[in-house]
């Protein structure tokens, strides 16, 4: 069955500046929307909003035309990665994997070299290897849609890879939102993209639009130019 989350007429100012305003968009189970957006656009107030940690003047956040009403979201209708760590230090693997009820066995088959760490505390891995079990029990657990705010952030090349290969096998059954700053990762695996610019959600069609927004720069404009110039 599939499931949409609607997201529309978002608006936050502080003081005389607006972050958002009147954004509009949507995600549905078995898709990727990717968000992109500069420094300060307001990407991670528009999932804190969508979330519920963050209350703005006006928004509107439904599942199935169900409202969601601020704070209220049970982990089986959405689940949530900030860009920080949240894990308590202190918890044990074991302790962490079976609060989000996912499989641990499945987990070492993914990334082997976890395979003995299921006593270890989350304290004595590096940065790296936290933000891939928050990612990992974040993305396997049992919910409808997975917000995840810069997913790929302390891994190494090998470890993104693979977290965007367990993304696409879990969106067969998720809704699954996802905004990071390796832009090139994040179009890979959405099918659906949006740049956050000016307060506003814009849909991007094609790689050009993000050169129109200003996201990125015309690089084989300039490279035409150059040879032009020569």
């Amino acid at each position: 069955m599939m499931h949409r989350l609607d997201i529309s007429n978002l608006r936050l100012e502080y003081g005389f500046r607006r972050i958002l305003w009147d954004v509009s968009l949507h995600c549905e189970t078995g898709k990727v929307v990717g968000l992109l957006g500069r420094n300060g656009s307001g990407k991670t107030c528009l999932m804190k909003a969508v979330y519920g940690e963050l209350k703005l003047q006006e928004q509107y956040v439904g599942i199935d035309g169900r409202v969601l009403l601020t704070r209220e979201r049970s982990p089986e209708d959405m689940r949530y990665l900030p860009q920080h760590h949240f894990i308590p230090p202190g918890l044990p693997v074991k302790r962490v994997f079976n609060d989000f009820g996912v499989d641990f066995d499945r987990f070492a088959v993914d990334f082997p070299e976890f395979g003995k760490t299921y006593q270890r505390r989350i304290q004595t891995f590096s940065s790296g290897e936290r933000r891939i079990i928050e990612v990992y029990v974040v993305l396997a657990s049992v919910s409808t849609f997975c917000i995840l705010d810069e997913p790929f952030s302390f891994l190494m090349p090998l470890h993104v890879q693979k977290i965007k290969e367990i993304i696409c096998r879990e969106k067969v059954t998720k809704g699954i939102m996802i905004t990071d700053h390796y832009f090139e990762d994040v179009i890979d695996i959405s099918d659906e993209l949006f740049i956050l610019q000016g307060g506003k959600t814009w849909r991007v069609q094609e790689r050009a639009d993000l050169e129109l927004l200003e996201y990125i720069k015309d690089t084989d404009g300039i490279q035409n130019r150059r040879t032009d110039a020569e």
